[in-house]
């Protein structure tokens, strides 16, 4: 007897069709949707509330359709979505209409036996990628955010849906030649004789394969291929014929799709792209609330605060961020979340760096610049106060807007609207807030010790893009600065100098920036001053 169960998306539909009919899970009390499915498969029958019903329909079947994780019959699946108002069509999990012979190289995938939360996104994707056909969807979304996990989840939910899956990790930057024929050799069972010559010949293949053949192919780990150093989006030299691949899944017709994970969005996403569109794109953001309290509780956290929120908050959900805090907080702190909340500006820097690590080194001079700003500035900025913030470093508005762009891009960019002054302002998560401020302190101090050695001008580099403590801001602002910026790089240039030479080495550098005109020197006469009365104690 041919089975059918709902998708994600069906699911999603049949809540509401559900709640829209004013009718629970269970049917104790209300039992209509069993009569009006009874009559829809034999009508000539009178029924009555309590049973029996028609052939296949009971609690136990009605219960299944809901749930979806088990599939009923055809017959019944079919009249309860009539009496939903449901076309079964559009509600059925595709893998029940597919032939079932299916197979699947999982290469580097990781396990998902621990999965919470991400009901929303599943839903979307498989909309897009079983019910819409999407030839592409990009995952995208910063370091640690659960976008391999929520891509892998898909995967086992759909896989049958596809004659072939295959997952592969571009960690080890693959050229793309390599991939193409370990793929083309899946998917042919190893009975592919000689591939073209070309990398555009075989992409052909792979295209041949995509049209007569259901496929979903997922690549992970994609950002490594990107250039570092440089605006997000372009390849590194020797792998810009992944663009080429993308760009022809994207435009060719063929029945298969291409998942593509990355902290990055490649140039040719940004371009094809769309709402209505074959190729579509999901920024992943943190878990909610509830569900990040679900991994919490998995590393030993049973009674859960309001400090439980404010980590969340801290971390904005970030799934891998918070497992290692838990951890921490277990270990260092014996699970008092509050007491380590008061200290995580201490030790950020020195517990986490390898979630943000990777992605901060891969951006340009120029965006790292932005990202610094934001993180001293403490609060968000528009794009007026940051072209006027970065005015020794930036001349051209074209470029800081291509840059942050370039951050958005990456995942790390925050924008929200500012109803005050009707202009868009820019902030970063909490957590990249202080890593970064971490990791400006101690560049400034190596920088600071360069030129006192050295007496260069040259070698001033966030000395003078940057200010450690703004002029024209409120002294509330003013004061936050000077604790959490100026009086921790005086600290740190203590315990890498000495407090002996440093002021007089200061006083040197300040009595050469007195006769160098703005441009040159930027911020750096201010900060100096600053710095010097930090040391003499007149802040």
């Amino acid at each position: 007897m041919p089975t059918l169960k709902a998708s994600q998306w069906g699911l999603a539909q049949i809540k509401q069709a559900r709640n829209e009919k004013g009718w629970s899970w269970s049917l104790d009390d209300d039992d209509t949707c069993l009569l009006e499915a009874s009559r829809i498969l034999e009508p000539g029958k009178p029924w009555h509330s309590g049973g029996p019903y028609a052939n296949g329909l009971s609690q136990g079947t009605w219960k299944r359709f809901l749930a979806g994780r088990q599939p009923i019959s055809a017959h019944a699946f079919k009249a309860y979505c009539h009496v939903l108002g449901l076309n079964w069509e559009e509600i059925v999990a595709q893998a029940n209409t597919t032939p079932s012979h299916s197979r699947q190289d999982w290469g580097e995938t990781i396990d998902i036996s621990i999965f919470y939360g991400r009901t929303a996104e599943l839903e979307q994707l498989d909309q897009w990628v079983l019910k819409e056909r999407c030839r592409i969807v990009a995952l995208l979304g910063m370091g640690g955010i659960g976008k391999t996990s929520l891509a892998a989840k898909l995967a086992e939910q759909i896989q049958s849906s596809f004659e072939y899956v295959i997952w592969r990790s571009l960690r080890h930057a693959s050229p793309l030649s390599d991939l193409l024929a370990e793929v083309i050799d899946f998917l042919s069972e190893g009975k592919e004789g000689e591939l073209p010559e070309t990398v555009n010949g075989q992409i052909s293949r792979l295209m041949d394969f995509g049209q007569r053949h259901r496929c979903l192919l997922l690549l992970d780990d994609v950002e490594t291929i990107m250039s570092s150093g440089k605006l997000a989006g372009h390849y590194r030299e020797g792998y810009q014929d992944y663009g080429e691949l993308i760009r022809r899944m994207a435009e060719e017709r063929h029945q298969s799709c291409l998942l593509l994970i990355s902290r990055e969005k490649p140039i040719e996403i940004a371009s094809l792209a769309g709402e209505k569109l074959p190729v579509r794109e999901l920024k992943l953001k943190g878990l909610s609330a509830e569900d990040a309290k679900r991994i919490l509780e998995t590393k030993g956290f049973s009674s859960l605060k309001s400090s439980a929120d404010a980590l969340i908050q801290l971390y904005r959900g970030n799934p891998l961020a918070l497992k290692i805090m838990a951890t921490t907080i277990q270990e260092i702190f014996d699970g008092n979340i509050s007491e380590f909340l008061d200290q995580s500006t201490l030790i950020i820097g020195d517990i986490l760096p390898n979630v943000f690590n990777q992605q901060f080194q891969r951006l340009s001079p120029l965006e790292q610049e932005i990202i610094y700003w934001l993180a001293l500035e403490n609060q968000p900025l528009s794009i007026s106060e940051l072209k006027e913030a970065m005015k020794f470093s930036v001349t051209s508005l074209s470029k800081l807007l291509a840059a942050l762009e370039s951050l958005k891009r990456r995942s790390l960019l925050e924008k929200e609207p500012n109803t005050e002054a009707n202009e868009v302002i820019f902030t970063i998560q909490p957590a990249l807030l202080k890593y970064a401020t971490n990791q400006f302190i101690e560049q400034v101090c190596q920088q600071i010790l360069t030129v006192c050695q050295t007496k260069s001008l040259s070698q001033l580099g966030l000395l003078r893009s940057h200010a450690l403590v703004k002029e024209r801001v409120s002294d509330e602002l003013k004061t936050l600065q000077i604790r959490l910026i100026l009086t921790r790089v005086r600290d740190r240039l203590y315990l890498l100098k000495g407090s002996d030479s440093l002021e007089d080495q200061l006083k040197a550098i300040l009595s050469i920036l007195e006769g160098t005109s703005d441009p040159i020197v930027g911020y750096a006469r201010l900060n100096v001053i600053n710095l010097l009365d930090a040391i003499e104690g007149r802040l």
